[in-house]
């Protein structure tokens, strides 16, 4: 792992459009170019994709986002209201340089898995609905009844998984899955 990937705990990919962000700005190249440049890149799967949208609300699979920082990034290219998925093993996290984004963004959180303590505790004087959910599937089932038109559902953990054998693209898969399945009876 380069020295650029440990300082800011994102993949190889982050890392190089962190590097192009860097002298992008040294060489006074303008940041329409760069986010053009970078929008035209094919992206990783898992990381700020987007799943669907049912009823009129967005849905995006971000659960490669393991860290505080990958879901703070994500946090950055958000405007509209999001119904945050996250959670997992988040004892040793530090959630606190989110809470500016979750203030302004965040409107309920779903915290997805049996060990959340730290996560609820952050956020409980910013975020008025904090929900629980025991499956991925629940946890988009309970989006989906809270959400109005035009929100984001965003599924990113922004800490580890909660101490079974599934991986982040398994996760990834079921969250896909479950909006699918959501969108195919909304359409029934």
């Amino acid at each position: 792992m380069t020295y650029l990937e440990q300082l800011t705990n994102t993949r190889p990919m982050r890392a190089k459009n962190m590097a192009a962000g860097i002298s992008s700005m040294i060489l006074e190249i303008r940041k329409e170019s760069i986010k053009q440049s970078l929008s035209d890149m094919e992206t990783m799967k898992h990381r700020q994709d987007y799943v669907g949208t049912v009823d009129g609300v967005m849905y995006y699979d971000d659960s490669k986002a393991e860290s505080v920082n990958a879901t703070w990034f994500t946090f950055e290219n958000i405007v509209n209201p999001v119904i945050w998925i996250a959670g997992g093993n988040d004892k040793d996290s530090d959630f606190r340089d989110l809470k500016p984004s979750v203030r302004k963004n965040v409107r309920a959180l779903i915290c997805l898995g049996p060990n959340n303590t730290n996560l609820r505790k952050t956020f409980k004087s910013d975020i008025k609905e904090i929900l629980q959910a025991d499956t991925v599937e629940t946890a988009v089932e309970l989006a989906s009844q809270m959400a109005k038109e035009d929100d984001i559902v965003l599924f990113s953990p922004a800490c580890h998984n909660y101490g079974n054998e599934e991986s982040n693209e398994e996760r990834g898969n079921r969250y896909i899955e479950s909006v699918k399945k959501l969108e195919n009876e909304r359409n029934q």
